[in-house]
């Protein structure tokens, strides 16, 4: 099922609803590369997928994961000891929110 004509006053059209000021070229430009956006997706939209099984990532196997190793982190005082200011035990920060 086609959708609709992708023309210059469509695309004027959704940059209106967008808040969108378009030069009369860019709409004719933007015309153009939407229709062939859509064209392609048409075209992939028609190929059969239906016996080839869903990925979360293309990439999954050649994406080798570390394991999770412990280290030492710093101690509280160690962490607060080059704050400007420190305030109840914690970084002291302007107020922002009242």
């Amino acid at each position: 099922m086609p959708g609709p004509k992708l023309d210059r006053a469509l695309v004027l059209h959704v940059a209106k609803l967008a808040s969108l000021s378009l030069s009369e070229g860019e709409a004719d430009r933007f015309a153009g590369e939407l229709a062939r956006i859509v064209a392609y997706v048409e075209q992939l939209d028609a190929v059969d997928t239906a016996d080839v099984a869903p990925t979360a990532h293309v990439l999954l196997d050649r994406m080798p994961l570390r394991t999770d190793v412990l280290v030492p982190c710093l101690s509280h005082e160690d962490a607060l000891s080059q704050a400007p200011q420190v305030e109840g035990g914690g970084f002291a920060v302007p107020t922002f929110v009242e």
